[in-house]
């Protein structure tokens, strides 16, 4: 992988925002981590889960109802990753590691893998965040072009209108595709993927195949194949099209900026902080239903700067960020709403399917 660093020589910002923030949880008497409130919706979301896959494999129902039923199942799967996997796999879910690394699995039962989740999240997309030629999570592709320093096709004239269907379709290829290419190339973009243990190695066999029994075997048996292939797509598409749309509203809009580094090692002018504010969005900030389902992944920006902090402490910490931010005359990047933020994100997708 190419070499890039920040320019951390005058870190004045970060140092100064997390003494505010320090401070807020010191005086206030609270602990980084969950608390109930994250625990209540845990438990939500995962019995909500447990009973739309019963519902689907045990109650007769009209086969609309079924489709309706399995978007729901999708989306319920996506706020257990949003909410529960994501804290757990920050360690921001409890100060108890073994009940971060148990709840942290939870992404292995949605299909995916924790182990290379954690490096290509945890470490490449929150340490190059919209660095195109190292963040995976902006990887060049045949199909969208997210930013301008990748190649231009033709087809992108039209992403605009068929990216909503790779949306769709983004789960499905993740949980049967893309974790073993990783796991075959031992690679994470341009990044080397560290080595696995044997336990490792042991989860990521053992959970694929528990999730092929679960999600595949199971369902074919007592609904059949045409029933189970419907319900399965629908399931998927519920599930990565509420994944997508949150982590684009979040990097891939008109206000963030993007890096690039390709065949040398790159210096970022400004501090890593910096950086983390100017390619990331807010969205929906004062909306509390979507805070809610969306595990305070729209306030981005607080995520991005303190990871390791439980996203129900956000909406207290977003005060904080953008007062700084105002003070070193920082963009503070904020959609008001969730609709103006996937109209920015849809706009900028359509810039960059023009020909340069």
């Amino acid at each position: 992988m190419n070499k890039v660093t920040y320019n951390n020589s005058k870190a004045v910002f970060f140092a100064s925002l997390k003494k505010s923030v320090d401070k807020h949880f010191e005086e206030n008497g609270l602990r980084k981590t969950g608390n109930i409130n994250l625990y209540t919706k845990s438990v939500v979301f995962i019995l909500s889960a447990v009973g739309l896959y019963v519902a689907l494999l045990f109650v007769k129902m009209p086969v609309f109802a079924g489709i309706l039923v399995s978007l729901l199942f999708g989306f319920v799967l996506a706020c257990i990753g949003f909410n529960v996997m994501h804290d757990a796999n920050h360690d921001s879910y409890s100060s108890k590691k073994w009940v971060n690394k148990i709840l942290g699995l939870t992404l292995n039962a949605l299909g995916g893998n924790s182990f290379i989740w954690k490096q290509k999240h945890n470490i490449i997309h929150h340490t190059y965040t919209n660095i195109d030629g190292v963040d995976d999570d902006i990887a060049k592709s045949p199909f969208i072009r997210m930013c301008s320093t990748q190649r231009w096709a033709p087809a992108h004239r039209l992403q605009h209108l068929y990216t909503p269907v790779l949306y769709g379709l983004s789960s499905m290829i993740w949980v049967l595709y893309q974790d073993f290419e990783k796991y075959f190339k031992r690679k994470i973009c341009s990044t080397q993927l560290r080595k696995m243990t044997r336990t490792d190695h042991f989860l990521f066999w053992s959970s694929k195949v528990l999730y092929v029994a679960f999600y595949l075997v199971i369902p074919m048996l007592l609904v059949g194949w045409k029933l189970w292939l419907l319900y399965f797509v629908c399931m998927h598409v519920g599930l990565g099209f509420t994944l997508s749309i949150v982590f684009q509203l979040a990097h891939v809009v008109e206000e963030t900026e993007f890096e690039f580094v390709n065949g040398s090692n790159k210096q970022i002018e400004n501090e890593w902080a910096v950086h983390q504010v100017r390619t990331t969005a807010n969205f929906s900030a004062k909306n509390k239903i979507i805070s809610w389902f969306a595990g305070g992944l729209n306030y981005q920006i607080e995520h991005h700067l303190f990871p390791r902090i439980s996203h129900v402490h956000y909406p207290a910490l977003s005060h904080l960020v953008e007062t700084e931010c105002i003070a070193y005359n920082i963009p503070y990047n904020n959609n008001l709403s969730m609709g103006g933020a996937i109209n920015s994100h849809f706009r900028f997708i359509k810039s960059m399917g023009k020909k340069p």
